[in-house]
């Protein structure tokens, strides 16, 4: 009896020895693991901006996206109207035109211009439509 007594708490004490080391290893792949996702999502960013930036038509639009969200910030949403609007007169890029059409609108809406906004719309819409019977 002592001696099984004697095993097992030498097993137990092996055991003990033993579990700090393998927590240490799971923590150690849990952080590897950790990093590997955020390296992953670092460089998913990197090439998003690429993407983005090697084409004139995404950086306008981000732009354009930027833009509001600062004068939003500062509570001037009023100056990214006449931006839009020349955005609008001098674009032909539908894509462009389409993304400065939706962002036009939300800022004449959000400053108090509701049926300056829905009319935009419309003509967006209308022009949009045209396009894509013709396409």
């Amino acid at each position: 009896m002592q001696q099984l007594k004697t095993v097992t708490l030498s097993a137990v004490i092996g055991l003990l020895g033993v579990m700090p080391l393998a927590a240490q290893a799971n923590d150690d792949l849990a952080t590897m693991g950790q990093f590997l996702t955020l390296m992953e999502d670092y460089f998913g960013i990197i090439e998003s901006t690429h993407s983005i930036a090697a084409s004139a038509e995404k950086s306008a639009i981000l732009q354009m996206q930027k833009l509001k969200e600062l004068y939003d910030d500062r509570g001037e949403t009023a100056r990214v109207i006449p931006i839009y609007r020349k955005v609008l007169e001098n674009s032909t890029n539908q894509a462009i035109r389409s993304a400065a059409t939706l962002l036009l609108s939300e800022a004449l809406q959000e400053t108090g211009r509701t049926d300056d906004a829905a009319k935009l719309l419309v003509q967006g819409l209308t022009e949009n439509v045209q396009i894509a019977n013709n396409q």
